[in-house]
């Protein structure tokens, strides 16, 4: 069918356009992006994720095997403990060993950039998505402030209510511990 070649191009360009969208403006810009195709994962471009380039629960840098650009990704629908948080080197360590499980390989699938620039996106690897993967093992929260830009949301709410009753990760903490965003706002 003639569409087929279109659909297999888009990711690529609208990465493409996020790429300069983040450089040339700092607001965030909402994509859209086609979310009725359950094989979404399968349609995407493969990336590299950058050596050492995963700082925390929810950021790394991945690189385009064609064209050898460097995206900064932000976990779209999670928030992973900050460094200094309880967990927070966990989260990291846990986020690094299933990107390596993924032979440091994973599927993009941008929804916007961040004020920073970031493209904020769902990942996948051979696991799945990994986004519900960091929240099922409580290493992060579903970010629910953003969860109406999740496509995913739902999976995510359903790994992190398993991790819970389970008390997995940040879920063992009095309380579930203290969530990112009130950590960075007592920061401030």
């Amino acid at each position: 069918m003639r569409i087929q070649p279109f659909l297999k191009a888009l990711p690529i360009v609208l990465i493409a356009a996020l790429a300069i969208y983040s450089m040339k403006n700092s607001s965030a810009q909402k994509v859209e992006m086609p979310v009725d195709n359950p094989d979404i994962p399968a349609n995407l471009k493969e990336y590299e994720v950058v050596e050492n380039s995963i700082h925390d629960g929810d950021t790394l840098r991945v690189r385009s095997p064609e064209l050898g650009t460097v995206l900064k990704i932000r976990f779209a629908c999670i928030d992973a403990p900050e460094l200094k948080q309880p967990l927070g080197e966990e989260s990291r360590n846990y986020l690094r060993s299933l990107i390596k499980r993924g032979d440091n390989k994973v599927k993009v699938q941008p929804i916007t950039v961040d004020r920073y620039g970031r493209t904020v996106a769902q990942l996948w690897n051979n696991g799945g998505l990994l986004n519900s993967q960091m929240a099922g093992a409580g290493m992060a929260y579903g970010y629910e402030q953003y969860k109406k830009d999740c496509p995913n949301y739902p999976a995510i709410e359903s790994m992190q209510s398993q991790a819970k009753s389970e008390s997995l990760g940040v879920w063992k903490l009095p309380g579930g511990g203290e969530k990112p965003w009130d950590y960075r706002k007592s920061k401030k």
